[in-house]
């Protein structure tokens, strides 16, 4: 005799069948995983940043990118550091690091974006983090106060590209560099791809 789990899986397919005979096909339009950079508004900046985690070197990369409405390259910046104790505290780094460049920029209006959902959600919070990377989000906060206007934002990480490959370069340099109006040149074609 069939089990009821193969009776019930069987009444459901003919459901189905049914619901879908009934219905007009409509033509998906949704690419669930196409999500592309996006600029912003004319007047703000939009800064990505993201983090790279290099466990046999014990050392990990942050990278960021501000980029205007028309997805010119303002700055950009790679930047090696030791490698911390958890993968979300290099994200609240790359955060930090990332407010830090855009206050040293003088930007005032911008929109901060980047990939890891944890660092986002404590970001939007109005309560303070009490994980091991609190007092970096703190820190993302205190400066938040320096703009007339910030945003946080989370996207997936193909709307991510540039500061991931920012962050993944940094295993090639020890220092801390940041290009003006530029990213290195290895790093150009991921800049053109999000404006292709």
């Amino acid at each position: 005799a069939a089990s009821p789990l193969n009776h019930i899986s069987n009444l459901s397919k003919e459901r189905k069948a049914e619901f879908q005979g009934i219905r007009p096909s409509i033509p998906k339009l949704v690419h669930r995983n196409h999500v592309r950079w996006r600029p912003p508004n004319t007047d703000e900046m939009k800064i990505n940043y993201d983090g790279a985690i290099f466990s046999e070197e014990g050392r990990a990369g942050l990278g960021v990118v501000v980029r205007n409405s028309e997805g010119a390259v303002i700055a950009s910046l790679s930047q090696q550091i030791p490698l911390p104790a958890t993968v979300t505290q290099v994200e609240a780094l790359a955060a930090r690091r990332a407010t830090e460049l855009a206050v040293e920029l003088g930007i005032t209006s911008a929109v901060l974006e980047g990939d890891s959902d944890i660092v986002h959600r404590e970001l939007i919070s109005t309560d303070p983090s009490l994980a091991l990377h609190g007092h970096i989000i703190h820190d993302v906060k205190q400066l938040a106060s320096y703009f007339t206007c910030i945003r946080f934002v989370h996207v997936r990480r193909q709307g991510n590209n540039v500061a991931h490959a920012l962050a993944r370069r940094a295993i090639t340099s020890p220092n801390l560099n940041i290009w003006m109006d530029n990213v290195p040149p290895d790093i150009l074609h991921v800049v053109q791809a999000d404006l292709a």
